[in-house]
């Protein structure tokens, strides 16, 4: 066998090794606060999707194994998690039952009133805001596709739509990857806590992609044709590590009134 190959499949392999785990210290931090008020459900779902495209996109290219493996096993751990916010719905942080613990009754029915429906006109804005990021992903991946199909007439003159599909799905896949984290880049922000995060979850999440992409780029000689074709996926996974840096930055950013939370 190809050295390179062997060290792709070497790349890939660890890939995976950090995506079988990635989710595992988030799905038992959720179980043990009985809660997953620390995460963005927003941030699952677009993630969710952007696992679905990614897969759709992955089979009908043809791509890697590595490639193809990854997204169908994401799609299965996104299901514990999200099954999670279903299981855990309606519980809250401990900090608001300490707070209105030390509240008379009546002033404690109007703290927790008042509270929920803050929570609630906060979500709305969240989501609005996540949709219109997402959307604006999007018709950036449009755009780009509908400049490259212009850019290349002879391209279109050989036209392949299965390989067309893939990739509109794959660049979307990518849009939609990068537009996830901000929910819950948002979310930190607005509360300028983490708690309920877990960063290991992140720390794997930046391992996984790096592997990901060498396996990629080690699989042969990067020419530009085989570049094109796993462009999308490398952006989606390349794109991402800065955003889970800057999630980081916020558990350092944050450490102490996580800290105090707990």
């Amino acid at each position: 066998m190809n050295i390179a190959v062997l060290i792709s499949n070497a790349y890939g392999y660890a890939s995976i090794v950090c995506w079988v785990v990635v989710l595992m210290p988030q799905i038992h931090l959720n179980y043990k606060r009985k809660s997953c008020d620390g995460v963005s459900l927003t941030f699952y779902l677009m993630w969710s999707l952007g696992d679905l495209l990614n897969l759709a996109g992955a089979l009908l290219e043809n791509l890697i194994l590595t490639a193809i493996l990854l997204p169908l096993y994401y799609i299965l751990t996104d299901g514990i998690v999200l099954s999670q916010f279903y299981l855990y719905r309606g519980n809250h942080p401990r900090v608001h039952d300490e707070e209105s613990a030390l509240l008379p009754a009546s002033d404690s029915e109007i703290h927790s009133h008042n509270h929920q429906q803050l929570a609630s006109k906060k979500m709305f804005i969240f989501r609005t805001r996540s949709l219109l990021i997402l959307a604006c992903l999007i018709l950036l991946a449009i755009t780009f596709a509908a400049h490259f199909c212009s850019a290349n007439p002879e391209w279109l003159a050989h036209l392949d739509l299965r390989k067309v599909i893939a990739q509109i799905c794959g660049y979307i896949s990518a849009a939609v990857y990068l537009g996830a984290y901000f929910p819950q880049l948002l979310r930190n922000y607005r509360t300028k806590s983490t708690e309920g995060l877990s960063m290991l979850m992140f720390i794997i999440v930046i391992l996984a992609n790096i592997t990901y992409c060498l396996s990629i780029l080690t699989f042969q000689k990067p020419t530009y044709e085989y570049l094109k074709t796993y462009a999308s996926w490398l952006i989606g996974a390349s794109g991402t590590i800065w955003l889970e840096l800057a999630v980081l930055y916020q558990f350092y950013l944050y450490r102490h009134r996580s800290s105090h939370a707990h």
